[in-house]
C-alpha cells in the first residue's frame, strides 16, 4: 500500500526498564519525522528476574500505561503500529496475562519477542542510522535485561551473544540500590568479567573497533564522560569513564540524580552500566565507542515503515526459525538424517493432501519445525520421549518463532507417537479451537511421515498420494521391501483416517 506524507506510525518498546512510545510521520520508505516521544519510568522488571513473574501491581501500571499511549496514538491518527515487549515479559511465566490484559483495555496487541529479533532490531536502527559513516564490527545493546553483543564483518552478521548482564537484573541479583562500597564494586565487576570469559572466551583479543553501543545508560554515560563526535556521531571516551565511574558507584541514588541530572530509574541503575561497558571496553581494548542514540524502537518504527510500503521485513524470514530449530535440535544430540528424512516426507505429504487440510506456508513452516524436533526428547529419556520434547520445546530458545508458534510446535512434537492430541492437556486446551484443527492435521500428517522413516535407514525415497473414490492411496518408493515400514505407516495413518473421514491404503509402488 503507498503511503502518503501525512501518514503517522508508531513503535513502542516495553523494557525491562521503561516503556517508550514513538510516533512518526512516514515520508518515504526509508524516512520517517519523529513528532512525538514519551517514556513511562515502569519497570517490567521489577520482579520478573528474581520471581519469574510480573507482580499485580506492575502489571496494572502497564495496563495504565498502554491505555494512555493508545489515547496518543489516536490524537495523532496513527494508522499503523507495532508494539514489541523484550527481556522482563520475556523470562516472566506470566506474560500473557499482561498481553491479555493490555489487548483488553487499550486495544493494542502486544508481542513478546525473543532475544535473536531484539538484537536484529537493534543493528537494523543503527545500520541505518550510521551505516553512510563507518561499518561497525561490533554492536552492543544494554537493556534492563540483558547485554546483547552483535559481532560484524562487513556489515554481515557473523554472530550474537545475549549474556545475563541486565542492570535491572544486576540490581536485583546483588540486591544494590544505592550508593556501591568498594567491596560491593569490586564484586560486581567479578562477576561482569567471570560472564565475559564463559561466553566470549575466543574474543578478547579481537579487533572489535568501530564499535557501537545502545541503550538509555549507554546514551546517558556517553553525555557524562564524552569522547570526541566523529562523523557527527556522539561518542563514549573509556579513559573518561574509568576516571568518572568511582563518582558514580560512591554516590547515592539521589546525590546521582542532582550531580547528572537523571531521573530515578537511570540514577538507580547507571553505576552497573558503567562497570559492563567499562568492563567491554577493556575486553576489546577500545579506546572509545559509538552512541548514535537507537535501539529497539527505532528497529521497530523502520520495520513498521516498510511494511508500509509494502518492503519485506529481514525479521520474518522462515528460515531463521528452521534454522533455529536445527540448532536447538543439535544442541540435543539429535538424528539429523532420519529427521531431515522426516520433514521432507511431511512436506510432500502436505504438499499433496493440500486439498484436505487447506492449511497455507505458516502451517507448513511449523510442521517442518516439528519435524526437525520430534526425537529431541530421547536426550532425556527414550519413554515418553514424546512428552519430554514437548517441555524441551516450549522451554527452547527459538528465534523466528513467537510464543504462539513454539507452543503450537510443542504439541505437534507431543502428539506425534501415540497419544492423539486432548484437551485435558494443559498447553493443547490453552489453544484456540482453530489452531487445534491445525495441531490435529499436522500430527496426523507427521505420523504418516515419521513411520515411514520407522527403521531409521531412508528406506522410502519418496511419497505419492492420489485420492479415489476408494480413499487416500498412499504409494511409498523403496529401497528395499520392508513389511514393517508398510504396517507401521498403515498404523501411522489412523489419525489421518479419523480426521479426515477417507480410508488411507498405503502400498509400495516402483
Amino acid at each position: 500500500m503507498p503511503a502518503n506524507r501525512t501518514t503517522n506510525i508508531a513503535a513502542i518498546d516495553a523494557g525491562s526498564n521503561a516503556i517508550r512510545l514513538v510516533i512518526a510521520r512516514a515520508e518515504s520508505m526509508d524516512s520517517y519525522h519523529e513528532v512525538k516521544n514519551e517514556r513511562a519510568a515502569l519497570r517490567l522488571g521489577r520482579s520478573a528476574f528474581s520471581q519469574r513473574n510480573l507482580d499485580g501491581e506492575t502489571i496494572d501500571k502497564a495496563v495504565e500505561v498502554f491505555r494512555r499511549f493508545k489515547s496518543k496514538m489516536n490524537q495523532y491518527d496513527v494508522q499503523r503500529y507495532r508494539a514489541v515487549a523484550t527481556s522482563a515479559a520475556r523470562e516472566s511465566r506470566n506474560r500473557k496475562i499482561l498481553v491479555e490484559r493490555i489487548f483488553r483495555a487499550s486495544g493494542i496487541r502486544l508481542q513478546v519477542i525473543d532475544a535473536a529479533e531484539e538484537a536484529s532490531l537493534v543493528r537494523s536502527a543503527v545500520l541505518a542510522t550510521v551505516g553512510k559513516h563507518l561499518s561497525p564490527r561490533t554492536i552492543v545493546d544494554l537493556g534492563g535485561g540483558s547485554l546483547q553483543v552483535s559481532m560484524l564483518e562487513n556489515g554481515l552478521l557473523q554472530e550474537t551473544v545475549t549474556l545475563g548482564l541486565g542492570t535491572v537484573r544486576m540490581m536485583e541479583h546483588f540486591n544494590i540500590r544505592g550508593a556501591m562500597s568498594a567491596s560491593e564494586v569490586r564484586r560486581v565487576k567479578e562477576w561482569v568479567e567471570t560472564m565475559l570469559r564463559r561466553f566470549l572466551p575466543h574474543k578478547r583479543s579481537a579487533v572489535r573497533s568501530p564499535a557501537v553501543w545502545c541503550g538509555g545508560n549507554a546514551e546517558a554515560l556517553a553525555l557524562i564522560a564524552p569522547g570526541l563526535r566523529l562523523h557527527g556521531i556522539r561518542t563514549l571516551s573509556m579513559e573518561s569513564l574509568r576516571r568518572k565511574l568511582p563518582g558514580i558507584t560512591g554516590r547515592d541514588v539521589d546525590e546521582r540524580m542532582e550531580k547528572f541530572l537523571v531521573r530515578k530509574d537511570r540514577a538507580e541503575v547507571m553505576a552497573f552500566a558503567g562497570i559492563v561497558l567499562l568492563a567491554l571496553g577493556r575486553w576489546w581494548k577500545l579506546n572509545r565507542a559509538f552512541v548514535p542514540g537507537v535501539g529497539v524502537k527505532e528497529g521497530v518504527l523502520g520495520e513498521v515503515l516498510r511494511s508500509l510500503y509494502g518492503a519485506q521485513t529481514a525479521t520474518a524470514a522462515p528460515a531463521r526459525a528452521l534454522l533455529s530449530a536445527r540448532r536447538f535440535a543439535a544442541s540435543m544430540h539429535y538424528d539429523a538424517t532420519h529427521c531431515e528424512k522426516v520433514r521432507q516426507l511431511a512436506c510432500s505429504l502436505f504438499d499433496q493432501l493440500l486439498s484436505l487440510h487447506r492449511m497455507g506456508e505458516p502451517m507448513r513452516l511449523l510442521l517442518e519445525i516439528s519435524a526437525v524436533l520430534h526425537d529431541v526428547g530421547h536426550v532425556l529419556q527414550h519413554e515418553g520421549h514424546n512428552k519430554h520434547g514437548e517441555y524441551l520445546v516450549r522451554n527452547a530458545d527459538l528465534p523466528g518463532l513467537a510464543d504462539r508458534q513454539r507452543d503450537m510446535v510443542a504439541c505437534v512434537v507431543r502428539y506425534h507417537s501415540q497419544s492423539e492430541p486432548n484437551a485435558e492437556h494443559k498447553l493443547y486446551a490453552s489453544l484456540r479451537a482453530s489452531e487445534q484443527r491445525d495441531i490435529r492435521a499436522l500430527v496426523a500428517i507427521l505420523r504418516m511421515a515419521d513411520r515411514m522413516d520407522y527403521d531409521h535407514q531412508q528406506t522410502v525415497s519418496s511419497v505419492r498420494v492420489r485420492q479415489t473414490s476408494r480413499g487416500i492411496l498412499t504409494g511409498m518408493k523403496m529401497k528395499r521391501a520392508s513389511e514393517l515400514i508398510l504396517w507401521g505407516t498403515q498404523r501411522g495413518a489412523q489419525l489421518l483416517e479419523k480426521e479426515s473421514g477417507r480410508k488411507v491404503f498405503v502400498e509400495r509402488i516402483s
